[in-house]
C-alpha cells in the first residue's frame, strides 16, 4: 500500500469522528423567534465547538444514542421539552434557558424566565402603589411568590395575595380585591393568566382605575401600565458564560439564576390618565 493510499484511509477512518468532536450539544426544542435570538446570544460569547439539534426537525431522535456516541462534555437545552429530554441523559451535565415550566429532576443550572421579584417591586414603589394583587396558583408560582413576599417586606409594597387553582377561578378572585389594592401585578403563571382570564384583570384595571404591571409588552396594548420584560439575546449570552464555567470545572447550581437584564416599556397614556409616578431611571 502506498503512502498516499495509507494516508487517504486514516483520514476517511478519523473524518466522521473529526466532524462530531464537539464540546457542547445544544438542543432545541422548535424553530421560535424568541428561542432563536437566545442562541444567537449563546453563540454570540461562547467559543467553543456547538452542535445545534432542533427536536421538531425529526420524526424520531435517538438523543442517547447520540450522547453516547459523540459524548458531548455538556448539554445546552432550550425550552421545556428539550430540558426534559436532555435530564434523561444522566451522564452529562445539563443547562438550561427559555423553559417556562422549568423544573430540573436532577441538577441543572441555568437562566430561568422570571424576573428578580425585585425588580417589580421597585417599579411598584416607584409608581406610588403600596397595596398590589397578586393571583397565583400555589403550585407554579408558590416559590417565586414567597421570595418577593420577603423581598416585599422590606419595602413600601404589601402584597395581596389571592391563590388560584384553576383558570375560571380567576375572576372571581380578582373581584375580592375591589377596593383593597392601588395596583395589580400580573405574573407569568399559566394559571392565573390564561387565554380565558386576561381580560378580566384589564376590566379590573379600568373599573377600579389601578395599574396592571405585567411581564410581557402584548398586555401594554390592552391596557397595560409598565412591562418588564426578558432580555432573550442577553439570556444566551448570561448562559454562555455559564457554560464555560461548567465546562472549566465549576459546579452547578441547583435553581437556575434570574435574567440579569431587564427590559421596562410603558404605555404612557394609562401612566398619564391613573396620575401615577412617572419611572424615571427604569
Amino acid at each position: 500500500m502506498s503512502l498516499l493510499r495509507l494516508l487517504l484511509l486514516v483520514f476517511f477512518t478519523l473524518a466522521p469522528t473529526l466532524a462530531l468532536a464537539y464540546d457542547v450539544l445544544l438542543l432545541q426544542s422548535m424553530h421560535d423567534k424568541g428561542y432563536d435570538e437566545a442562541v444567537r446570544g449563546f453563540k454570540r460569547d461562547y467559543r467553543g465547538s456547538v452542535r445545534r439539534i432542533v427536536l421538531t426537525d425529526y420524526v424520531e431522535l435517538d438523543l442517547t444514542r447520540i450522547n453516547r456516541e459523540e459524548h458531548p462534555k455538556l448539554i445546552v437545552a432550550v425550552g421545556d421539552r428539550a430540558l426534559d429530554l436532555a435530564q434523561k441523559q444522566h451522564a452529562t451535565p445539563v443547562i438550561y434557558m427559555m423553559a417556562l415550566n422549568a423544573k430540573p429532576h436532577r441538577v441543572a443550572g441555568g437562566v430561568t424566565m422570571l424576573l428578580d421579584p425585585g425588580k417589580y417591586l421597585s417599579v411598584l414603589e416607584a409608581l406610588g402603589c403600596e397595596r398590589v394583587g397578586v393571583l397565583y396558583d400555589p403550585a407554579r408560582s408558590g416559590a417565586y411568590v414567597k421570595r418577593a413576599v420577603t423581598l416585599a417586606a422590606r419595602s413600601r409594597v404589601k402584597l395581596v395575595l389571592r391563590e388560584v387553582h384553576a383558570p375560571k377561578e380567576t375572576p372571581a378572585m380578582l373581584a375580592s380585591l375591589k377596593g383593597k389594592v392601588d395596583a395589580l401585578w400580573m405574573l407569568p403563571d399559566t394559571t392565573a393568566v390564561s387565554p380565558v382570564s386576561t381580560e378580566a384583570f384589564f376590566l379590573f384595571s379600568q373599573a377600579e382605575r389601578v395599574p396592571v404591571v405585567t411581564f410581557a409588552d402584548v398586555y401594554l396594548s390592552m391596557g397595560g401600565a409598565v412591562a418588564l420584560t426578558i432580555d432573550r439575546h442577553d439570556i444566551g449570552r448570561q448562559l454562555a458564560e455559564l457554560a464555560q464555567n461548567v465546562l472549566d470545572g465549576g459546579q452547578l447550581e441547583e435553581s437556575g439564576a434570574p435574567p440579569r437584564k431587564v427590559v421596562t416599556r410603558t404605555n404612557e397614556g394609562v401612566v398619564r390618565q391613573l396620575k401615577l409616578n412617572p419611572l424615571a431611571g427604569h
